[in-house]
């Protein structure tokens, strides 16, 4: 079996990448796929991506909280 072949994902890209889908994301009945959580999740290393990848997240009704959780970032302690 051939091993895929793992390129590091640059800013730019997920920058570009967070953009492309933050309306298809923030689309009414929209339910998180697998990608959906990756791109989350990666962009999380990202705050110009990340914060794209939340507003959409944000409008399609999701909690900060519950997609800090999904991202796997600590949520903020007081």
């Amino acid at each position: 079996m051939k091993a895929k072949l793992r390129i590091p994902e640059i800013p730019e890209f997920l920058r570009n990448k967070a953009l492309r889908e933050a309306p298809r994301i923030s689309s009414f009945g929209w339910r998180p796929s697998a990608e959906d959580l990756a791109l989350l999740r990666n962009s999380a290393r990202d705050p110009v991506a990340y914060k794209t990848t939340l507003g959409a997240w944000r409008r399609a009704g999701f909690k900060v909280l519950a997609i800090k959780r999904l991202a796997n970032r600590a949520p903020r302690r007081p």
